[in-house]
Parts: structure tokens; C-alpha cells; sequence
């Protein structure tokens, strides 16, 4: 072969391949690629704004405040502080007991594997009290999984919560066009995907079960590297939580309650009829609670922690007696309904002598002394 025939060549093997090099993005375009454009992952993780909570909720304060910390360094009453809906109540405290057991295991897992942490399990009943009522009192199985989901607010933007489209496909909040704070802790995905943790040892994470949730929990607040046994690195912690002053707060105030004492209380075992609850999370400014959402934090319950019964029908006029009697028919008008009842007898009668009178000197066999006048009879706080 001659030079120029082998010029001629080379030349042509250049132009054609210079010419498949340019129509490749072409290729792709049509869909007949030859290398798939998607090499990545097929659903990455959104760049999250700045300082967003693990529930997806947008920063409220910047930094804790020097009166607020030196509060918290002098071991002052945090409570006396709080707003009244996050006062914490007094008396003796309870927790759900299943819900007890996992902030304690918790605890002495975080002991093992990271000492130098120094998380006490207060902290997570504190977290647990705020975010969820620990598992909506407690409404879990055997194994610890909720016997209904726990969800916050769709993370769409609205006021004051960010705004984090699907990462998860639904998988773990059943929403696959926004994501959804998730379990008795409130873990966005996108956070459970970096913390999730085996609570149980039942080689499942699952951000719906609260020895799962629990773990993950306080592994994130020891993943900034504190002394948590320090009460200002603790509330820095707890702030990377949820940038907000008054959350701190109340979870502390929380935590120093059930640090004074607890006792376990039964479960709530019956199966919510919504497939979806919300979290008891604090209300966004100036929005009103929707129908059948959960109570805020600090709102009053009864005793089995569920909200207070409602309030009992109008008074009905009775039925006309029978004819024949003697009793005089019914007024034009329903009369209205019987004044109560006072304790003092009618001056026409004397007080019953069997009675002992106020100011006993007996004292009531569970005490040496008399419960004050203010003190609330009514069983644990849950």
C-alpha cells in the first residue's frame, strides 16, 4: 500500500470516528443509548436546608440563649420556665412499661458501645414524651413495633417545616411524593437511613419499632462527640435535635421529672381506628389542630393517657308519668337541671354524727402525715 492510500485511511478512520463520538449524545437522547445515562443511584438523597431537625422542621432559634444555658449549668428548674402547655406536672410520673424497657436497653447498649457518651435514659423518655406521648402510651406489640403507624405533617414546605421530596419511595412513610417524619422518635428517611439502629437484636432496623427508634435515637445525640453527662454539652445535643430553645426545654424538664423517679404503667393495647397518626408534635404557629390529630405536649389526659372524655349531653325533660297517677304533669317549660349537690347537709338537718369532722388528728394509714390540700390524688403522668 502506498502513502497516500494509507493517508487516505488514516483520515477516514479519524472522520469516523470523530462522527460516532458526536452522535452518541444523540443516541441517547433518542433512547437508543449505548451507555446508560442513569449510572448513579436511582434516588439520591435532597441537599436538606441548614440545622433541619431529625423530624424535618425548620430551625426555630439560631443558638440556645446564655440565660437559658446558665439555667441549665446551675441545675435550675427548667420548668418554672416553660410555657404552660409544656409545664411538666407534678407528682409521680410513669411511663408505658414496654416504652420504659427500650429507653433503658437503649441506655445501657450506648454504655457498651460508646461509655464515654454518658446518655441517660431520661433524655430519651424525654424525646419520646414530646415526639410521640412514648408510642402513643404505649401502643405497641410484643416486640415493640407500634400497632399503627406514627407520622409527622407531610414535609411539603408549609410553615415552619421543610420542604424534602420522596427519598424513600414510601417505603418506610407510605407517602411517595413528600417524605414524612417516621416512629415513636421521628426520624425523616433520609436521617434513619445515617442512624438506624437494631434495637432488639432482632436483625431488623426499623424506625417504626421504639427499641429501634430508641437506639437511633440517642446514637445521634452521642454522635456529636459530647460528655453528656455534662448538662450544657446535653442540651446542645438535644439542640442539634431540633433547633429550638423551648424543645430543649421541655425535653429536659421531661427528663429531670422521670430522672427523680418513675413507674411503669400498663399499655395502651387497643388498635387505633386512624392508619395514620400524627405525632405529638408542638403545633405550628397560629395553625389549629386538625380533627382527630393527637394532643400536644402537655395537653391534660386522663388517666389511661387518653384525652378527656367529652362533655355529656343536654339535659332532657323527663317523659310524662303514666296516666292515673297522682304525680302532678310536667311544667310548659323543662325545668332546669338539678343545682349539684353540696356537701354540707341542709340547715334543717344536722350533720350525719357518724362523720368524722375535717380537722382529724387521725392519720391516714398510708402516710404519717396528712397530703396537702393541693396535692392531686389522680394515678402517674404518662
Amino acid at each position: 500500500m502506498g502513502p497516500d492510500a494509507q493517508s487516505r485511511g488514516e483520515r477516514f478512520t479519524a472522520v469516523t470516528t470523530g462522527l460516532l463520538v458526536a452522535l452518541l449524545p444523540l443516541l441517547a437522547i433518542s433512547g437508543d443509548a449505548l451507555i446508560d445515562p442513569a449510572a448513579g443511584p436511582s434516588r439520591a438523597a435532597p441537599e436538606l436546608p441548614p440545622d433541619v431537625g431529625t423530624d424535618g422542621r425548620l430551625p426555630v432559634d439560631d443558638r440556645l440563649s446564655p440565660e437559658f444555658l446558665e439555667e441549665v449549668r446551675t441545675e435550675q428548674d427548667l420548668a418554672a420556665h416553660a410555657e404552660p402547655a409544656d409545664r411538666v406536672p407534678t407528682g409521680p410520673q410513669g411511663i408505658p412499661a414496654p416504652v420504659l424497657a427500650a429507653y433503658q436497653r437503649a441506655e445501657r447498649t450506648l454504655a457498651s458501645t460508646d461509655p464515654g457518651c454518658g446518655l441517660h435514659w431520661s433524655v430519651l423518655a424525654g424525646i419520646g414524651r414530646i415526639e410521640s406521648h412514648h408510642a402513643r402510651s404505649g401502643r405497641v406489640d410484643v416486640n415493640g413495633r407500634t400497632l399503627s403507624p406514627i407520622l409527622g405533617p407531610q414535609l411539603a414546605g408549609g410553615p415552619g417545616v421543610a420542604a424534602i421530596r420522596d427519598t424513600d419511595g414510601g417505603r418506610l412513610d407510605g407517602d411517595r411524593a413528600w417524605d414524612r417524619a417516621v416512629g415513636p422518635m421521628q426520624f425523616i428517611p433520609s436521617t434513619w437511613r445515617s442512624h438506624a439502629a437494631d434495637g432488639n437484636g432482632d436483625g431488623t432496623r426499623d424506625p417504626h419499632n421504639v427499641f429501634d427508634a430508641t437506639l437511633a435515637s440517642g446514637q445521634y445525640l452521642c454522635s456529636g462527640g459530647g460528655n453528656l453527662r455534662d448538662r450544657t454539652q446535653l442540651a446542645a445535643a438535644v439542640f442539634r435535635y431540633n433547633h429550638s430553645e423551648s424543645y430543649v426545654r421541655s425535653v429536659l424538664s421531661w427528663a429531670d421529672a422521670y430522672a427523680r423517679g418513675v413507674m411503669p404503667t400498663p399499655s395502651d393495647t387497643t388498635t387505633p381506628g386512624d392508619p395514620v397518626l400524627l405525632a405529638f408534635n408542638p403545633p405550628l404557629p397560629g395553625a389549629p389542630p386538625p380533627p382527630g390529630a393527637p394532643l400536644p405536649p402537655g395537653a391534660p389526659l386522663s388517666a389511661a393517657g387518653a384525652p378527656p372524655a367529652p362533655a355529656p349531653p343536654p339535659w332532657t325533660p323527663p317523659p310524662p308519668p303514666p296516666p292515673g297517677t297522682t304525680v302532678p304533669p310536667p311544667p310548659s317549660e323543662p325545668p332546669p337541671p338539678p343545682p349539684p349537690s353540696s356537701s354540707e347537709p341542709p340547715p334543717s338537718e344536722p350533720p350525719p354524727p357518724s362523720e368524722p369532722p375535717p380537722t382529724s388528728s387521725v392519720p391516714p394509714p398510708s402516710s404519717s402525715q396528712p397530703p396537702p390540700s393541693g396535692e392531686s390524688t389522680a394515678p402517674p403522668s404518662t
